[in-house]
């Protein structure tokens, strides 16, 4: 097997996903999550996630009676700029949030990814190693004739 082909699996290492509304009474303990904030809640929580933030994403480490305990991994402000978090852990209360959602595979969007990235990768192969591509072609030729 030539390692041009080897190219071709990685769709197979592509998937998507997105965060859907929870919709079971438990919390998903140790699973990814989304907290949207309400405005009061970007408000209180501005002195420890910084100012704006409507919205944080992380590991739920902990469901309490009122709060949630998230490992943050990012934060999103009102005007969309997104923030990186190396897993600080923050206690949100559970008045502070609008909406909480888990993070989903999508099968849907992964084979629209895997096809786009299948026919990339085969347009790709034709145009550098199929017939008349770069490195393609026929068998070398005799060459120019000595005089």
């Amino acid at each position: 097997m030539q390692l041009r082909y080897f190219f071709f699996l990685v769709p197979l290492l592509a998937a998507c996903y997105e965060y859907e509304p929870l919709v079971t009474a438990s919390s998903p303990i140790g699973q990814p999550v989304r907290l949207t904030l309400t405005e009061a809640g970007s408000v209180n929580l501005a002195s420890e996630l910084g100012p704006s933030v409507e919205a944080v994403a992380g590991k739920l480490m902990n469901d309490s009676g009122d709060s949630y305990l998230v490992a943050l991994s990012e934060s999103r402000r009102r005007n969309g700029i997104e923030m990186d978090w190396r897993g600080e852990e923050v206690s949100i209360s559970k008045s502070l949030v609008a909406r909480i959602q888990q993070r989903q595979f999508s099968p849907s969007r992964t084979a629209f990814l895997s096809a786009g990235l299948v026919t990339a990768l085969v347009a790709l192969e034709r145009a550098f190693w199929g017939p008349g591509g770069v490195f393609g072609g026929g068998p070398a030729g005799p060459g120019p004739v000595p005089k």
